[in-house]
C-alpha cells in the first residue's frame, strides 16, 4: 500500500457562530485503504468530513487530495476532484426511480459512456438494486435506501467515498450485510472515509482509524491495535 496520503488533512479548525467544532485535527488516508473516524454524538466526525467535501469553509487548517490544495473548495468542484460524501441520514429522492436516482449522482460525469459504465458497475456491486431500478426510492426498506445512498456516491467515481453513520438505524442482520458492500467498495479500489457509531464492525473491516473527543483526534492506530485498545474497549464497547 502506497504511503503518499490521497487526503491529507492537518490542523483543521471550524467553528459554528464562534462556537468550536473541531480543531487541529490531521489525519489521512491512502490509496485503496477503509479508515475509520469514531466518537460519540457531538465529537466533531461530521463536522470533519463536511469540511473535506466542502460544505462547510474551514477557519484554519489545510487539506489536500492527490497532493492539490481543496480546503475552502465548493462540493460540486470537490465532487469532481474524486471526493463524494453520502451524508447521514440517505437522503435519497424518494419521489424517483432507483435509476432516476443513480443517475442524479453521474450528473457530474463527463459522457454518457461514464455514465453507463458506472451503472453497470454499481449494479454489479448492488445487484438488488439492479433488480429494483423501475421501483420508487420511497418505497424501498431501510437497508435498501442506504445501500441505494452509497451507490449514488458510487456513480460519480470517486476516488475518496466518505460514509457519514451509514448503519445508523439498520437492523442488525443489515449491518452486516452493508458492511460487507462497504469491503466489496473497497476491493473495487475506492479509499473509504468511514464515519462510524458502530465501533466493533468499523474497526473489523478498517486498515486505520481515529478517535474523536470534543473536536480533537484523541487516539489513532490500525483497526485492530484500536479493537484492543482499553479506552476505546471502556468507552464504545461497553468493556
Amino acid at each position: 500500500m502506497s504511503e503518499q496520503p490521497l487526503l491529507a488533512v492537518s490542523d483543521l479548525a471550524f467553528a459554528y457562530n464562534g462556537a468550536v467544532a473541531v480543531r487541529d485535527v490531521s489525519l489521512e488516508v491512502r490509496p485503496a485503504e477503509i479508515v475509520a473516524l469514531l466518537g460519540s454524538n457531538g465529537a466533531g466526525k461530521s463536522t470533519t468530513v463536511k469540511a473535506i467535501a466542502g460544505a462547510h469553509k474551514p477557519q484554519h487548517g489545510r487539506i489536500s487530495f492527490r497532493g492539490e490544495p481543496i480546503a475552502g473548495e465548493p462540493c460540486h468542484v470537490v465532487v469532481r476532484r474524486g471526493i463524494t460524501l453520502v451524508p447521514e441520514g440517505r437522503l435519497v429522492f424518494p419521489q424517483m426511480s432507483v435509476l432516476d436516482n443513480l443517475r442524479m449522482g453521474g450528473h457530474a460525469l463527463s459522457s454518457a459512456a461514464d455514465a453507463a459504465r458506472n451503472l453497470d458497475r454499481v449494479f454489479s456491486i448492488f445487484p438488488r438494486l439492479a433488480e429494483r431500478q423501475a421501483q420508487l426510492a420511497g418505497s424501498l426498506s431501510g437497508g435498501e435506501q442506504q445501500m441505494l445512498a452509497i451507490a449514488r456516491g458510487m456513480m460519480s467515481s470517486p476516488a475518496l467515498l466518505i460514509l457519514d453513520e451509514p448503519s445508523l438505524g439498520l437492523m442488525p442482520k443489515l449491518v452486516q450485510e452493508l458492511f460487507q458492500l462497504i469491503q466489496r467498495v473497497n476491493g473495487e479500489g475506492v479509499s473509504i472515509l468511514l464515519v462510524e457509531q458502530n465501533v466493533h464492525q468499523s474497526l473489523r473491516i478498517a486498515h486505520r482509524g481515529y478517535v474523536m473527543e470534543k473536536g480533537q483526534i484523541v487516539l489513532s492506530g490500525t483497526g485492530q491495535e484500536l479493537l484492543g485498545n482499553e479506552f476505546v474497549r471502556r468507552a464504545f464497547l461497553g468493556h
